[in-house]
């Protein structure tokens, strides 16, 4: 992938801050294994996450073997232990604010106003939903509500289940899930963006089709039983699959220059390396499959090119400064 320099001048501020060689933006599961690998490679690394990560909400998670069932605020805790072993990785809880990026390095601001600098940059800050305005929700968020069959899916197998969105990518997400379950209800604000096929998938599969809005969601003990609709309709279900869009956690992606698909991802190449130069990405921010293990792993890809990318630089530096002082003797 072509990258480019973002110039900006170097600023008093910056050249005061400690220089690492890595500062990563987030500390889900592709943060903190990157700082691992890092660590164990030796390497500076400051770690700056504001503690509230996607699954917060989610009392386990699944599809992470060895951790099957863990929740996902234990696995933090036990990576987040690990890191202390390796004295040259520091976790701050820190939102970042502002990243500026000069020639040899990137400087990012916190929100409280501290300052952080490193040579390499990993984006690895995540995505969250953007979340429909449907009263009760947050009481079933991450129990009864979800948005990924490979998550969730397993545990409301042959159960009765809605999925709602605005259009034809409902229709999408109710076709994984009939692999789990084939009570499945697809509720769309537009039937109008449907497809002839996917119309006639419905039909096929037996599957309710009910245009409309979502008004509310009711049940007892965070356990969805029923939903009711803007036009006062009510459907009973038990549990609630939302299509929707996701969005960035951070906009210092895009405050950098670094390019967005369609879909709202980080464009990288098979290195996580973004198209400006010393900035990469990694985990769920760069892709739209998300599972734990599949953040971590991507991490691991992006501490590994970055590790190579400073090895090579710092190679190619002791060979100049070689030349150099052969030049010089000859001179003299």
């Amino acid at each position: 992938m072509p990258t480019k320099h973002v110039k900006q001048k170097t600023s008093r501020a910056v050249t005061g801050a400690k220089l690492h060689d890595v500062v990563i933006v987030g500390g889900g599961a592709a943060g903190l294994n990157a700082a691992l690998i890092l660590g164990r490679a030796r390497r500076s690394v400051v770690l700056c996450d504001d503690g509230h990560p996607r699954n917060a909400v989610a009392d386990k998670m699944y599809g992470f073997m060895s951790r099957d069932g863990t929740p996902p605020r234990k696995l933090l805790e036990i990576a987040r232990a690990e890191l202390k072993r390796y004295p040259s990785v520091t976790v701050v809880k820190s939102r970042i604010d502002r990243a500026k990026a000069t020639r040899t390095s990137f400087a990012l601001n916190s929100k409280v106003g501290k300052l952080f600098t490193g040579k390499r940059l990993l984006l690895a800050n995540g995505v969250r939903d953007k979340l429909p305005d449907i009263e009760g929700l947050a009481e079933f968020w991450g129990r009864s509500v979800f948005v990924c069959p490979f998550c969730d899916g397993w545990e409301i197998r042959d159960r009765s289940v809605i999925v709602y969105g605005k259009g034809k990518e409902t229709v999408a997400l109710a076709q994984e899930l009939y692999g789990w379950t084939n009570r499945v209800s697809v509720c769309v604000e537009n039937a109008t963006a449907l497809t002839a096929m996917q119309r006639r998938w419905i039909q096929l599969t037996n599957c309710r089709l009910v245009k409309g809005r979502l008004k509310r969601l009711v049940g007892e003990q965070r356990s969805l039983r029923a939903v009711e609709m803007a036009n006062g309709d009510w459907l009973s279900c038990d549990a609630l699959f939302l299509a929707t869009p996701l969005r960035q956690t951070s906009d210092i992606a895009e405050s950098l220059g670094c390019k967005i698909d369609k879909k709202g991802s980080i464009v990288v190449d098979d290195k996580c390396r973004t198209n400006v130069r010393g900035c990469y990405a990694a985990g769920d921010a760069v892709t739209n499959v998300h599972q734990v293990i599949l953040a971590a792993a991507s991490g691991v890809r992006a501490a590994v090119a970055i590790c190579t990318d400073l090895l090579c630089e710092e190679a190619n530096a002791i060979t100049a400064a070689s030349a150099r002082r052969r030049r010089g003797s000859s001179l003299s």
